[in-house]
């Protein structure tokens, strides 16, 4: 039991630190905004039209300059130089710094960077989902007809990875006064045109702030993500049966805030309508764990051999406390490319992921999956990714490990037909 109370701590705590990097990493802005809720008419969502309460402000908002001295790693985004002119800086002997870089497509990287680290090359093989997902997308699965709700921070809309795909944009208690980096992220992740699982999935948001900012820091409220939940299913009350939104990606975790218990109520409210809540804490309500997983920068993505634990939870796996099969179902998460907060068209790469990439990635192959059986159950979809997964066995120290359960997406899918 204390193990498995470490373990709820530890990943509640990681995922914490995930949600509200985004607003303090970036900007303060002084002072601190009043949270705003916005809901859209119930004629617009009956009507089947595309609608937002708000457009985020997100287009010329950060500037980093050019810098004097390397960054020291961060622990929420490993050696961040993100929108900064590095092309002063011999880089050449830097290997292991790079190896946990994040970088976006408006970094000036110098000439002299270590051989064989190609920024470009990285970046594209980030935009790859992973285990096979683009040769479902080949053979026409795709996520098309099936709808996902999303509920994080405020989104920019216009991004080029997703933007045909958002049908509507509301605001629950959301203290953001404009995009912000880990909306975009988590929305490419699940249906961008290049680097999502489901890239003709529809997506319904909800900007939220779970908690109150204030003058010593964020108290934390999850009764919000539990507001956010039931009225994601209010909004289902009024959507054409075509639309009906059949899965909701919240990168979040709970366990005794205030408000844990609702969430968790607002869940069960969820599946009794027929609707798949994926969390980073799936343990209460579904039973088993979700966990990411690791992989070098430029390493196939497609090959299952690529992964390890992931980077943030790698010695609680070692130490026998976290991602064995019987219980863990593993999607990708670290080196992954994603679609950038203030710009329409650029990207950014993490080498070292969190639960927020995971949660995504799974509400994706969900409705990847409801396309080929829209009857499918969320218990049954479990029960099948775990059957079909693949359960690898790797060496450290000197010493074997079994890592898994890796989900296997052509297996899944051929376990439907």
């Amino acid at each position: 039991m204390k193990q498995r109370n470490k373990r709820y701590l530890f990943i509640i705590v990681i995922t914490l630190i995930l949600m509200i990097s985004g607003f303090f990493f970036w900007f303060f802005g002084g002072a601190i905004m009043k949270p705003v809720t916005g809901q859209i008419s119930d004629e617009a969502y009956i009507a089947g039209e595309r609608k937002f309460y708000r457009r985020e402000k997100y287009t010329g908002i950060w500037k980093r300059g050019t810098l004097t001295e390397l960054p020291d790693t961060d622990v929420n985004m490993g050696f961040d130089v993100r929108a900064y002119d590095l092309s002063g800086f011999d880089l050449r002997e830097e290997s292991d710094l790079l190896r946990q870089v994040t970088f976006d497509s408006a970094v000036r990287w110098p000439e002299k960077l270590p051989e064989g680290f190609d920024p470009d090359e990285i970046m594209e093989i980030g935009k790859n989902p992973g285990l096979g997902i683009r040769a479902l997308h080949d053979a026409g699965i795709t996520g098309e007809g099936i709808s996902i709700a999303i509920v994080d921070q405020a989104l920019n809309p216009d991004h080029q990875e997703y933007a045909d795909n958002l049908m509507s944009y509301e605001l629950l208690h959301c203290s953001d006064s404009m995009a912000q980096m880990h909306g975009s992220a988590v929305t490419s992740i699940a249906v961008g045109k290049t680097v999502g699982v489901a890239p003709d999935a529809k997506v319904y948001y909800i900007a939220s702030t779970f908690g109150t900012y204030s003058a010593g820091g964020m108290r934390m409220n999850l009764n919000y993500m539990a507001d956010s939940i039931d009225r994601i299913l209010e909004i289902n009350t009024y959507l054409p049966e075509e639309n009906k939104i059949r899965v909701i990606s919240i990168s979040r975790g709970f366990s005794s805030e205030k408000g844990a218990d609702e969430v968790r109520a607002a869940i069960e409210r969820a599946k009794d309508a027929g609707v798949f809540v994926i969390t980073t804490s799936m343990e209460d309500n579904y039973g088993f764990s979700l966990l990411g997983l690791g992989k070098e920068l430029t390493t196939d993505p497609d090959d299952t051999a690529s992964y390890d634990p992931g980077s943030f939870w790698s010695s609680y796996f070692y130490d026998g406390e976290m991602g064995r099969p019987a219980d863990t179902l593993l999607v990708p998460m670290d080196a992954r490319t994603y679609a950038s907060w203030y710009t329409t068209d650029g990207y950014e790469f993490s080498s070292s992921g969190g639960l927020s990439w995971s949660v995504p990635w799974l509400a994706g192959m969900y409705a990847l999956c409801l396309q080929e059986d829209n009857g499918l159950a969320p218990e049954e979809f479990i029960q099948k990714a775990f059957e079909t997964g693949t359960i690898q066995t790797i060496e450290y120290q000197g010493e074997q490990y079994e890592l898994g359960t890796i989900i296997d997406p052509a297996a899944l899918i051929d376990a439907l037909e």
